[in-house]
């Protein structure tokens, strides 16, 4: 492996070169595939510079780009290393800088990356040690559709909106106050979609007046909340929030009897707080629900509707042995005007019926929706989540939410 360190004002040969304090590229420049570059002065892509990283940048100090900062199409093997430890680096510039890898490590006093600029990621994003605040001077994050990201912790995490480009699943690596506090997305229909999300440890009764609710919702989440945007409404996906003991009430995570845990919503239209059927789970601190519309979210606590009117068994043994073979709902037959949904765990919905249990129509585990896997064939082993709606009288609708736990071998 070549390596090249840029000490010497060198222009007239590559066009890169070290002036005043920084590294500045007036011109074309490319590092290959294998190749270190290393720059110890603030890094400058003049609006006349074309940098392609196709090998390793390791940027010690700041980053600008007003001009064309890419890699080759056919390559994956790119990473830009922003390293610092003895200060804040500020990433900026006019013109979007296209990054296939990137990794962020400076364990100055945080946040230790001040995002000022436009960066859009294609491969992984390494949140190795720092947070990149991108409020203070608003930059954008944007992850295209194949990116994902690894090691976000307390530590490590965009303080401010994270932006997903196309329709894949997604976590989005976000937090605020020392924690990380990610909302995820399933894979959406539509392939042009674009979403957004931001964590605000902040009170959210100030914004949206928690005494203006649907009747159901008991509490509201008041010092965090979650925004969530989308450059289509409505959409058809499942939104996933994590909680935390450090900055979630003790009465929304545990709450009082006979009430539950349930995703909850600003609603524009009605202008109060409405809630989702929420799928818990205890032991992962998450809860999922299925919703049509961006907006702002938190948690909530809800009357529990539950009664003794049905009973849900929640494991799927499919393998032909007659002991629990399908999705079975207890009493649902009573209430033929019903509709069930089922999602993987990216939430991709692949089941979705009405009138479950009338003339047989039950789930065995097969796909009957948008999914990976065809028709035909039998779901892969898991946990996978439910929203059941039933009307229990003219009108009147109940609602549960929970997971299910599919087992297909022997």
């Amino acid at each position: 492996m070549s390596k090249i360190i840029i000490y010497l004002f060198i222009s007239s040969i590559c066009c890169i070169g070290k002036t005043n304090g920084q590294t500045s590229n007036i011109g074309d420049f490319t590092v290959s595939s294998n190749t270190i570059l290393s720059t110890v002065e603030s890094f400058d892509n003049k609006t006349t510079g074309n940098f392609v990283n196709d090998g390793t940048f390791y940027v010690y100090a700041n980053f600008n780009n007003d001009g064309l900062i890419s890699f080759s199409s056919n390559l994956t093997t790119g990473l830009t290393y922003f390293k610092g430890s003895s200060a804040a680096q500020t990433i900026s510039g006019t013109s979007l800088s296209e990054l296939y890898n990137v990794r962020f490590e400076n364990n100055f006093i945080q946040p230790a990356f001040l995002l000022s600029g436009n960066i859009s990621v294609f491969g992984t994003s390494d949140f190795y040690y720092g947070i990149v605040d991108n409020v203070t001077q608003p930059g954008n994050f944007l992850f295209e559709e194949n990116a994902t990201h690894q090691n976000t912790s307390n530590n490590s995490y965009v303080a401010g909106f994270v932006e997903r480009n196309k329709n894949n699943q997604f976590e989005f690596p976000i937090g605020d106050g020392g924690f990380f506090r990610p909302s995820a997305i399933s894979q959406s229909n539509s392939p042009t979609n674009f979403f957004s999300s931001r964590y605000y440890l902040k009170d959210s009764n100030a914004l949206h007046p928690h005494n203006q609710k649907d009747p159901l919702i008991q509490i509201i989440d008041q010092p965090e909340y979650w925004s969530f945007e989308s450059n289509q409404n409505p959409v058809d996906i499942a939104l996933t929030l994590s909680w935390n003991e450090a900055t979630t009430p003790n009465e929304i995570i545990n709450g009082n009897p006979g009430t539950t845990l349930a995703i909850v919503k600003w609603d524009e239209t009605t202008n109060k707080w409405i809630y989702y059927p929420t799928a818990v789970d205890e032991s992962g601190k998450i809860a999922t629900a299925s919703i049509k519309d961006d907006g702002i979210f938190t948690f909530g606590r809800i009357l529990s509707n539950s009664t003794d009117e049905i009973v849900i068994h929640n494991a799927i043994s499919a393998n032909d042995d007659g002991k629990n073979d399908f999705f079975q709902i207890d009493g649902i037959t009573n209430f033929p005007n019903n509709r069930l949904q089922i999602y993987n765990r990216w939430g991709i919905k692949v089941y979705e019926t009405n009138g479950y249990g009338i003339d047989n129509n039950l789930f065995y585990g097969y796909s009957e929706g948008r999914a990976t896997v065809k028709k035909s064939n039998i779901l892969p082993d898991g946990t996978y989540f439910f929203i059941l709606n039933y009307e229990v009288s003219d009108a009147v609708w109940k609602e549960k939410a929970g997971y299910l736990y599919l087992i297909s071998s022997n």
